[in-house]
């Protein structure tokens, strides 16, 4: 036998098992995809729902630091003390600027001194006025006696025309002294007027620099408590109060939270209203610490879907949930907190699963495996499946999308 004719068994054997392997390779790959392709199917069981929340760790209870009244209605910040710092009661944490009220007092203590000196001036001329009202009234009453006794003497002693007119005398002392007493009641309740106008206007004066003295010593803000001190949230610039700030009077710019009671102000997304009601139990985890769990319970829920920032259109509820325990030495405000609100079980109830559902339209549908769409009525659902209320029956078999 030939070389060529010995290989030539081989070379067919070869292209033979090639082509088989290749056959082989096709038909099995086509034949596992079809079997895999397992279709989504509606069936009847238990639901634990559960709807995850984002939020932010709070304290129950706190001591605000308020923004003080004062005449001016809004007033920039020009020293505060460090967001998270551990301050001790009546140490110093916020100064307001005092600018304008220093400048202020200034003018209303050089108005006091004026009133004070006018005041002074006044008593002085007016103390001179009425001794020589008095010294005129003494001497009116002096002129008056002696015209008595002139006036007693019996008209045989002296001339008839004397005696006249020793009698006229007295008559003329007597108006003189009437006069003189006159002028004096007068002198007086005019020295009275204008010392009560210029007691009241000293009074408003001092009143005016006890006022801007006391606003310029309320500008400067102290810890009302020893603890944590959390700078409060600067709404119309979306971040916390810095220095050079307006703050607005009554506003609590900075607070103490008390860590002995927490809670979690959580987001819950418009398109879950009704989802989450008070009383529902909740497990939180913190995001610093997720090897942690505390539980708590939800105790409000806003009726009213809010704009979560400025410039955001999506739309929140507010959520609080209160925690049934504290960790003093772990949980600090502003914390970021994940909720999962868990609902009552749903027993024997219909379930799909999510990723055989459509939301992309604003609406619920799914496809079943005919290429048909049904709109779908959902109820609680959990991270895999949802409850059907409406749309789907048990056992219907749906596409899922890839």
């Amino acid at each position: 036998m030939s070389p060529s004719h010995g290989h030539l068994p081989l070379v067919s054997l070869s292209v033979l098992f090639v082509a088989g392997c290749i056959g082989d390779a096709v038909t099995p790959v086509t034949a596992t995809t079809s079997e895999t392709e397992t279709p989504a199917v509606v069936v009847r069981g238990d639901l634990h729902p559960k709807l995850l929340l984002t939020g932010e760790l709070q304290a129950i209870e706190a001591h605000e630091i308020l923004v003080p009244r004062t005449p001016l209605w809004q007033m920039p910040i020009r020293w505060m003390e460090a967001d998270g710092a551990f301050v001790e009661e009546g140490q110093t944490v916020l100064e307001l600027d005092n600018t304008q009220f220093s400048a202020d007092l200034e003018e209303k203590r050089l108005a006091e001194a004026r009133a004070t000196n006018e005041l002074m001036q006044k008593e002085a001329d007016i103390a001179v006025e009425l001794a020589d009202r008095e010294f005129a009234r003494q001497q009116a009453r002096i002129a008056l006696e002696k015209a008595r006794l002139e006036a007693a003497i019996p008209e045989p002693l002296r001339s008839r025309r004397e005696y006249q007119e020793k009698q006229l005398e007295l008559t003329r002392a007597g108006v003189a002294l009437d006069k003189a007493e006159e002028e004096l009641g007068a002198s007086r309740e005019a020295a009275e007027s204008e010392l009560e106008e210029l007691h009241i206007a000293k009074d408003k004066a001092s009143n005016d620099v006890r006022t801007a003295e006391t606003a310029i010593e309320a500008l400067v803000l102290r810890a009302p408590a020893t603890g944590i001190l959390v700078i409060a949230e600067n709404r119309s610039e979306s971040r916390k109060y810095q220095v050079g700030d307006n703050a607005w009077v009554g506003l609590a710019v900075m607070k103490i939270p008390e860590l002995t009671s927490m809670k979690v102000e959580a987001l819950l997304s418009d398109v879950d209203d009704g989802k989450v009601v008070a009383g529902l139990r909740a497990r939180c985890t913190l995001d610093t610490y997720p090897e942690k769990e505390y539980w708590g319970t939800v105790v409000e829920v806003a009726s009213i879907a809010q704009e979560q920032d400025r410039n955001s259109m999506r739309r929140a509820f507010r959520a609080v949930v209160h925690l049934d325990s504290s960790d003093p030495e772990l949980m600090r405000p502003g914390m970021s907190v994940k909720v999962e609100v868990l609902p009552a079980v749903v027993e024997q109830a219909l379930l799909v699963p999510r990723a055989a559902l459509d939301f992309s339209d604003g609406s619920t549908r799914a496809q079943l495996r005919d290429g048909s769409w049904v709109d779908v009525t959902l109820g609680a659902c959990d991270g895999a499946r949802c409850v059907v209320a409406e749309g789907l029956e048990e056992g219907a078999e749906l596409e899922i999308e890839g």
